[in-house]
């Protein structure tokens, strides 16, 4: 494109997960139009159509989208396909321009506009909007699976606060409460009345298969015998605390297995960015996937320091 600024037309757009706002300026920082348009492909025209006013033969368009890799991923997408020339402009920058008006107050149009402000001062300076689908796709299953570790780790803090009450000792029955084993467990014997007349044999043989061979008699008696030491623990409405125990299990066994689905799409991804983060000794699959997603295409830093700034 035209680098010289007069024969630029600048359009900042705020983005939102329904709806965009876009605001088109000159390099006077005059303002020459406003559009609304929803967050769906089948409109993006009406974005283009607004801006084809104020195109000549003279001067071209610039699109500015903060945080492009955001709800405004789709839009950048569709207007690269376009070939529009798309900047990124990162919330940081716009965020300044904005607050640097006195008395300012948050609406959508100056929003828009004080990202189409950066485009005018920045534009050199502001990189390219490379969504790339690949590295897009891998920070989805990254953050599916944060958000699916989240959910267990606030699970499981609401399971300790049920067996702590059942079965004080519980903590003495499996290295984590939340594996397998341990959860068939607490869905079939969410209090020790659950227990009552069943022998150390009939517990390990039921709890074997789903712990692959791994839990003994002995185990199976060392359980049962620290039930017996823990006394009488079941208080009136016990029944509402078993169902509040085995909801908390379901839910972690779900999330157990979504677990094993995420990691398991991340697994068969990985091998197609020819990622060698993992010959570093301590970086697994998971660690691996989380930087590829956040740093992305490592070909758009010229040099190691730019990357680590």
């Amino acid at each position: 494109i035209d680098t010289r600024k007069e024969n630029i037309i600048y359009v900042g757009i705020d983005l939102h997960k329904e709806t965009h706002t876009a605001v088109m300026l000159d390099c006077w920082n005059q303002k020459l139009g406003e559009i609304t348009f929803d967050n769906k492909p089948s409109v993006f025209h009406k974005l283009t159509r607004k801006v084809s006013r104020f195109v000549t033969k003279e001067k071209t368009a610039v699109y500015g989208l903060k945080n492009a890799y955001g709800y405004g991923r789709a839009l950048a997408v569709w207007l690269l396909e376009k070939g529009c020339a798309v900047k990124d402009v990162n919330t940081a920058l716009s965020y300044a321009q904005r607050k640097s008006v006195p008395m300012y107050q948050k609406n959508d149009s100056y929003d828009a506009e004080a990202v189409a402000l950066v485009l005018i001062n920045m534009l050199d300076k502001l990189p390219d909007a490379v969504p790339d689908d690949a590295y897009w796709t891998l920070g989805q299953l990254v953050n599916r699976r944060d958000n699916i570790c989240s959910h267990q780790q606030r699970l499981k803090k609401q399971l300790h606060e049920q067996l702590c009450v059942a079965y004080p000792s519980y903590k003495g029955f499996f290295g984590d409460i939340s594996r397998a084993t341990a959860l068939y467990f607490w869905l079939n014997y969410p209090s020790p009345e659950h227990l009552r007349g069943k022998t150390a044999e009939e517990l390990a043989s039921e709890l074997r298969p789903i712990s692959h061979n791994n839990c003994s008699i002995k185990r199976a008696e060392k359980i049962l015998e620290r039930v017996r030491t823990d006394g009488q623990t079941a208080r009136e409405h016990q029944a509402s605390r078993d169902a509040i125990t085995r909801s908390i299990a379901g839910d972690l066994e779900h999330y157990r297995e979504q677990l094993k689905i995420v990691e398991s799409a991340i697994d068969t991804m990985l091998p197609s960015f020819r990622c060698t983060l993992m010959t570093m000794p301590g970086v697994d699959v998971t660690t691996a996937a989380n930087m590829l997603s956040e740093i992305g295409d490592i070909h758009r830093f010229t040099n190691a320091d730019k990357l680590a700034k």
